[in-house]
């Protein structure tokens, strides 16, 4: 049967079979026919499967490297790829890159290196501290002759077997593992050979956009027409040139892989999702079908989580993309795909909902950092920013210095972005053609720690820090929060704001900051009495300051007061959200449009920290009593799964009923008023 390069295929799998070599009767129960029918029984019509594993290990004949022994010479790979190719089921071939325990036995010279000559590993961590046994093993695909032995491997595959597309996973680094002499003459080449951590990141960065260049530039040379990813991590930063744009050129789509129940989490995803789908390539979203994590044998996560993870990615513009992996006999997982079948039956149903609609995101939300700062608190404050657009219900865009921002009505610059030469230039036109900007905390300094929004009147002063300060809110901003000390639990500078700015909330100071000789009861002490000391947070007509990082606090730690700021602030500047703004903050509503229709799928589905390190979700919530409303007159809303609109509120707005997810259309909300 021939290739199949539709890359337009909705309903995804990606099978992993990383199967150790002191396994025999690898394959032994595997019957092709029964594979291919489990896979088409549940509704998908893409598969990724496995050329080579993270043991180093091949599953099919070959002159390159080494097959599995315990496959005793049977081509597994080519017995699936024809039986799924039999029922048009597309399947691109997994290779592997960083993770090589073969290679790495037998060349360990080419190992990536820390700065003290020890060799990448990676270290798994056990919930009591304990760091298991095993770990991959980091190779250093730099290596010419690793390359070589990849391009042989690869060339080996569109030979023999009709390639739909190749994934090429963790073509990656390990943390600051840079010190082998391969990677040190790439750091001269590009005059990163110093120790710092921005070094680390743009040599990273150079190097999977050299080496997935050359890779593709041979796959292109053999089969033009072939799917190509690269899985090298979602690292992003508002300076465009190291970000995963740079690969874009290289590849054909993008996967978003975040598992929630892995240690990615719930709140991993969106700012992903939110980034990735407004960079002009198809994407999906993969998450798993384990209870944990990959490789996870006879974990199974409930229906519920499952869906709200591939409805979310769905309404978001995505395709949907569930993890999985072979038992070593060969056998498919059978409640596994029982329970695949159960959402991806319903995933279909909603296609023909979404077909050529578009995203219509109102905000715009900028990357926190550039390369050297600290990725895991830049990401709480994006990750912060987003959770607060998304339980507002004001649609979203992640961005950075290269987006074009004239399409949204408010930019968002959270608690740290720097502000590079290109963002500047893009922030004061879009300022100067009437947007509107919120900034937060040390965010609009440029990356010499210079004051880069000086069309603002608005001037930055000292004073941030670790420890909290209180915030005491003007009674004619939010009446039910004034004459109340809410703590924020970082500080940030202090402002100082001119012209139409007017200060609605003021910070009110500590007794004394927490030392070891000097302290008042179990955390931060009380907030002193009388008048407040200076501005926390500003608004003008076309923007607003936050002195503090509220969006890495909001993320760290759910403060009420910050969402209650953060809603006033927009209804100020922007208005209300254009739907949903009465609905809860556990219902996620993401809006797309269709001609003149607005699209809205709304999601009911709340994890609950019910295990020790593992948000589940086990049932879906229901809108009963909830009531939509809009920011326009509405004349009637449809239910788009059974064509009947919605009873009309007596208050205003529209009833809700029902549970998990709500496909909903509204005709002619997008019209101009006449």
């Amino acid at each position: 049967m021939p290739a199949i390069h539709d890359l337009q295929r909705t309903r995804q799998v990606h099978l992993d079979f990383h199967t150790s070599p002191h396994i025999d009767g690898v394959a032994a129960d595997f019957d092709p026919e029964t594979f291919a029918a489990t896979v088409a029984d549940a509704g998908i019509n893409s598969i990724t499967i496995f050329a080579r594993c993270h043991h180093g290990l091949f599953y099919y004949p070959t002159k390159v490297g080494a097959m599995h022994p315990g496959l005793h010479g049977r081509d597994l790979l080519g017995e699936q790829i024809e039986a799924l190719h039999r029922r048009g089921i597309r399947c691109p071939i997994y290779t592997t890159m960083a993770w090589d325990e073969w290679t790495a036995d037998r060349h360990p010279e080419w190992s990536q290196l820390t700065a003290d000559g020890a060799i990448a590993k990676v270290r798994n961590q056990r919930e009591d501290g304990v760091i298991d046994p095993g770990g991959w093993r980091y190779v250093n695909w730099l290596e010419p002759d690793y390359l070589e032995y990849i391009e042989a491997h690869v060339a080996e595959l569109l030979d023999h077997y009709d390639v739909d597309g190749l994934f090429y996973d963790i073509l990656s680094y390990a943390p600051g593992c840079c010190w082998s002499e391969v990677s040190r003459r790439f750091r001269a080449k590009h005059g990163l050979l110093d120790r710092s951590h921005a070094s680390y990141v743009k040599f990273r960065v150079l190097a999977q956009n050299e080496i997935s260049a050359r890779l593709t530039a041979f796959v292109r040379d053999r089969a033009p027409k072939v799917s190509i990813f690269y899985n090298t991590g979602s690292f992003c930063y508002v300076d465009s040139r190291y970000t995963i744009r740079g690969r874009a050129a290289q590849q054909t789509h993008y996967e978003v892989e975040s598992l929630p129940t892995g240690h990615w989490g719930y709140y991993h995803f969106p700012k992903l999702a939110r980034q990735i789908s407004y960079l002009g390539k198809p994407w999906l979203g993969q998450t798993g079908r384990f209870q944990k994590s990959w490789g996870d044998f006879g974990g199974i996560k409930p229906v519920p989580a499952l869906e709200f993870e591939c409805f979310r990615a769905q309404a978001l513009g995505g395709m949907v993309e569930v993890g999985d992996q072979m038992h070593p006999a060969g056998r498919l997982d059978r409640g596994a795909y029982a329970l695949i079948k159960q959402v991806y039956t319903q995933v279909a149903a909603a296609e023909p909902f979404y077909r050529q609609s578009t995203a219509c995101p109102q905000i715009g939300v900028l990357l926190a950092g550039v390369p050297g700062m600290d990725e895991k608190m830049t990401a709480r404050s994006e990750s912060g920013a987003v959770m607060l657009c998304e339980e507002t219900h004001y649609d979203c865009a992640v961005i950075d210095d290269a987006s074009d921002f004239s399409a949204f009505a408010l930019v968002v610059l959270p608690d740290t972005t720097p502000v590079t030469a290109a963002l500047g230039a893009k922030l004061r036109a879009y300022y100067a053609a009437g947007g509107k900007l919120l900034l937060s905390g040390t965010a609009g300094y440029d990356e010499a720690g210079n004051w880069a929004l000086d069309f603002l009147p608005l001037q930055r002063g000292g004073g941030a820090g670790e420890q909290p300060v209180y915030w005491r809110i003007d009674p004619s901003f939010a009446p039910d929060w004034a004459d109340l000390d809410r703590v924020i639990y970082r500080r940030g500078p202090a402002i100082t704001a001119h012209g139409d700015a007017r200060v609605v909330v003021r910070h009110q100071d500590q007794y004394f900051e927490r030392t070891d000789v000097r302290f008042c009861s179990h955390f931060q002490s009380p907030p002193l009495p009388g008048d407040p000391v200076g501005p926390a947070v500003v608004l003008a007509d076309r923007w607003a300051c936050l002195a503090d990082p509220v969006f890495r606090d909001y993320r760290e730690s759910g403060t009420l007061v910050i969402a209650e700021v953060w809603r006033r602030l927009l209804e100020a500047l922007v208005g209300p959200p254009p739907a949903g703004g009465r609905l809860p903050g556990t219902v996620l509503s993401v809006p797309r449009r269709r001609d003149d229709d607005l699209l809205l799928t709304l999601l009911h589905f709340v994890p609950v920290r019910k295990a020790l390190n593992i948000d589940v979700i086990a049932e879906r919530m229901g809108f009963a009593g909830e009531v939509l409303t809009f920011d326009r007159p509405v004349r009637e809303v449809l239910d788009a799964e059974t064509g009947q609109p919605l009873p009309e509120s007596a208050g205003g707005g529209f009833e809700l009923h029902g549970r998990g997810r709500l496909l909903l259309r509204v005709p002619g909300f997008f019209q101009e008023a006449v």
